[in-house]
């Protein structure tokens, strides 16, 4: 009966920007026993520099019925009430056309990343055996309790999840009946991408990103929206300059217009633009060499919700000495000498200080960088995570016993 092992359902495919887009990349590329496939909403042109294949399956709303584009016209409200609270356009189209594809495929394993108001819609229309699986990557959803209760039961979802500890005990302590079973399973890095670099390239990558050949370089790589507090490095850069006139802020990344607009005023009002750069987007397989062309990396979070801090982790594989916000989630999966944690970040000056230790010493940068490597090669290299996790799919095909 079954096509396919596995589908993950993710709103982007795995060659589009974002964490979890990679991770079920990695997936689909490394853990070959298992028959894979992705379903994503895509309206654009592919990037030239993309190959996909038929395991991408990308859908739009370019051929919707008639019938499907009236529901869109009518209130969001109505939707929202019919569709279990998924009412976006967008989601909308998403939600239909995986609907129509998933019994083509009649995989034996669904995986929702972050996509909770599906469970209950798939469930109804799944009519094989199949266990429904959600992803859990932030801290929580902050449903309310009634709609919690709905999303943590088995007639939403078998499994769920998540990378932390934490993000299991924040909702079950809120929710009178979790039902589902848990499974933390952390995220990974690729350890063959990110990688420390020797002198030599990383000169090469200064240049590349034209950036000064012996400056100290101090990089945020992060979607630019407030709640991952860009401005909070900003704020603090006129004394880190006051002590090193040469150091370079580098924030790299997209994000929301008005954020980045506002970024930019703050350098030009404090007198920085020699010693920031806006860096904009940047391409997924270009991101380990701003790690690698770097002297520092800050994770300077602003929100308390993080689900795993993955850009801090890739600065860690790339022997990086790192500071970042002191939030329950990073205290959780990192340690004190693997990462310099910096206390009540939204405090003015808060990584002042962190900063100014990591760029005048260079013994202990070197020291916490090495560290750091050799703690992320232990816990959360890709081989030995996706190993767990393809165990974990395998026990999940297991409980479908004979229906399979």
């Amino acid at each position: 009966m079954h096509q396919t092992d596995i589908v993950h359902l993710t709103s982007k495919p795995p060659f589009a920007p974002g964490s979890f887009n990679r991770l079920v990349g990695m997936q689909m590329e490394k853990i070959t026993s298992l028959r894979q496939a992705a379903i994503s909403y895509w309206d654009q042109p592919i990037p030239v520099n993309v190959q996909t294949d038929e395991r991408t399956i990308l859908v739009n709303g370019d051929n919707l019925p008639a019938a499907k584009k009236a529901l869109l016209r009518l209130p969001e409200r109505w939707r929202s009430n019919r569709f279990n609270g998924v009412s976006g356009r967008e989601s909308l189209i998403y939600l239909w056309q995986l609907m129509d594809v998933l019994p083509r495929l009649k995989p034996k394993v669904v995986v929702c990343y972050d996509n909770y108001k599906f469970g209950k819609l798939l469930r109804k229309k799944i009519d094989w055996p199949c266990r429904l699986v959600l992803n859990q990557q932030g801290l929580s959803y902050h449903l309310p309790a009634d709609f919690g209760a709905q999303i943590y039961s088995l007639n939403s979802f078998d499994t769920i999840w998540t990378s932390t500890l934490a993000c299991y005990r924040f909702d079950r302590e809120r929710i009178t009946a979790y039902e589902p079973l848990v499974n933390v399973i952390p995220n990974w890095i690729d350890m063959d991408s990110f990688h420390p670099v020797t002198v030599e390239r990383k000169q090469e990558l200064r240049k590349k990103w034209q950036l000064p050949p012996t400056a100290p370089v101090v990089l945020w790589l992060s979607r630019l929206v407030p709640k991952k507090g860009a401005h909070v490095l900003l704020q603090c850069w006129q004394k880190v300059v006051a002590e090193f006139p040469d150091a370079i802020l580098w924030i790299a990344g997209g994000g929301e217009q008005g954020y980045i607009n506002y970024l930019r005023a703050l350098t030009i009002n404090l007198g920085l633009t020699e010693n920031v750069r806006l860096q904009g987007r940047v391409p997924p397989e270009e991101t380990p060499t701003c790690y690698q062309a770097s002297d520092v990396y800050v994770f300077p979070t602003l929100f308390t919700g993080e689900g795993f801090g993955l850009s801090l982790l890739e600065g860690m594989a790339c022997g990086l000495a790192c500071a970042a916000s002191d939030i329950a989630i990073l205290r959780e999966l990192y340690t004190e000498d693997t990462v310099l944690f910096v206390p009540d970040p939204n405090l003015e000056d808060a990584f002042v200080n962190p900063i100014l230790k990591l760029l005048g010493d260079p013994a202990l940068r070197s020291r916490m960088g090495k560290t750091a490597r050799a703690f992320g090669e232990q816990h959360y290299h890709h081989d030995k995570i996706l190993a767990q996790l393809k165990e974990f799919y395998c026990r999940q095909m297991a409980y479908l016993g004979d229906q399979q």
